[in-house]
């Protein structure tokens, strides 16, 4: 399907506004968390940015989503901001139910420009498959019980959609001015990402620190992670996740291809006398990410 045509706008937009899920954070299957369950994840110090990213998205989005006169991609864009929203409730939830150190963080609004949109949205494709990494490795080492983990599943599958949603917008309009160049959407592309990590960095970067999660014991478990460990955890989990949603659709491509080509680097490496790639979870097994060498392309 040729980016920037009726027939794309449709697919994308509706494809969005159909798969919204209907739910609400109080009413989901939270589980009971065992001591030590429960120590980890109030070991996690940045919990209160988490919230207050959340919750200017959601109100960032939504007064973006009033901009926009085309009526179905307004209407595609209010739902993701209900969706954003909603993860600030899901923060908030998460911060009662498990009485979690969470400070009241104050972040200015930087306004609902198209401009701002955009940072946003590539903040969210950087996010979105660093998160599938972590969670995934996570899973492995039975870090956090099955069904405190299912929850975010949820909420890293609608991040799977959001960032789909907005590569295809981008697509879409920079198809639509004229300027759907492969070597200047790369450009483009790479400067966004560039500008949305420092973005991240900034927003995180007084809640990180060496009494939160490193010093926690998070550390030891994910001792042995390496970066070969890492991103195959990152691709396996992208690809089960962007494999869920309707195959037509263009799905964010840089990140995941930059990591196979460092993960094609690091398995062409000779092997170290003490591999790391070797996960220990907490019943004694082992337990390995599973690989994944090649990308779809739109």
């Amino acid at each position: 399907m040729r980016p920037g045509t009726r027939e794309h706008k449709e697919l994308f937009c509706s494809t969005f506004i159909a798969t919204h899920p209907r739910y609400e954070p109080s009413e989901l299957n939270w589980p009971e968390l065992e001591p030590l369950y429960l120590e980890r994840v109030r070991s996690i110090p940045f919990w209160g940015t988490a919230r207050a990213t959340e919750t200017r998205a959601g109100v960032m989005v939504a007064e973006f989503a009033r901009s926009i006169s085309d009526p179905l991609i307004r209407q595609a864009i209010e739902v993701q901001g209900i969706e954003e929203a909603r993860h600030a409730r899901m923060m908030e939830h998460l911060i009662e139910r498990y009485d979690l150190p969470a400070k009241d963080v104050s972040l200015p609004h930087r306004g609902a420009s198209r401009d701002e949109f955009m940072g946003f949205g590539y903040e969210e494709c950087l996010d979105a498959f660093l998160g599938f990494a972590l969670f995934g490795l996570a899973r492995k080492v039975e870090y956090f019980p099955a069904a405190f983990l299912s929850i975010f599943e949820n909420i890293l599958m609608e991040e799977a959609r959001h960032v789909t949603f907005f590569v295809n917008w981008v697509r879409y309009e920079e198809a639509r001015a004229g300027r759907d160049d492969y070597f200047l959407r790369t450009a483009t592309t790479v400067r966004n990402y560039a500008r949305s990590l420092n973005r991240l960095i900034d927003s995180f970067s007084g809640d990180v620190n060496a009494t939160g999660f490193a010093a926690s014991g998070a550390g030891a478990i994910f001792a042995d992670v390496t970066p070969r460990s890492f991103l195959e955890s990152a691709l396996a989990e992208n690809e089960r996740y962007m494999s869920r949603l309707d195959p037509r659709l263009i799905k964010p491509n840089l990140l995941p291809t930059l990591a196979t080509i460092i993960l094609m680097a690091l398995r062409a490496l000779p092997p170290a006398k003490k591999s790391g790639a070797v996960l220990p979870s907490q019943n004694g097994t082992l337990a390995h990410t599973a690989g994944a060498e090649t990308i779809s392309r739109p």
